[in-house]
């Protein structure tokens, strides 16, 4: 039997444990619809960039070590923060999506 386990991360919580922030892409779908989502992690204190396969491995491995991911799992999956939105008038501040999805199977 097979156990899936889903992990649901706020983008702080991700950032905090790769140490790096989520840099996010937008681009303009129609006139009143933009699609957000990440393109990568620059490392805090740093212009560096690093994948997003890289920081997520990263988180991966630190939950692991914390023990909140058992020590025998070695596959991974996640979703990164990405939709599409609506363009409003009073869009004064971006909206970006703010959940990080990891799963693994044990």
């Amino acid at each position: 039997m097979n156990i899936t386990t889903i992990i649901e991360l706020e983008n702080q919580e991700v950032e905090h444990i790769a140490g790096a922030k989520l840099v996010f892409a937008q681009e303009q779908i129609e006139e009143n619809i933009i699609e957000t989502c990440v393109e990568c992690f620059q490392l805090e204190d740093s212009t560096e960039t690093v994948t997003t396969e890289d920081a997520m491995q990263r988180v991966f491995d630190r939950l692991q070590q914390r023990g909140v991911i058992p020590p025998n799992v070695e596959d991974f999956s996640y979703e990164m923060p990405s939709c599409e939105r609506l363009k409003r008038k009073t869009d004064s501040e971006a909206e970006l999506p703010q959940k990080v999805i990891l799963s693994f199977m044990s």
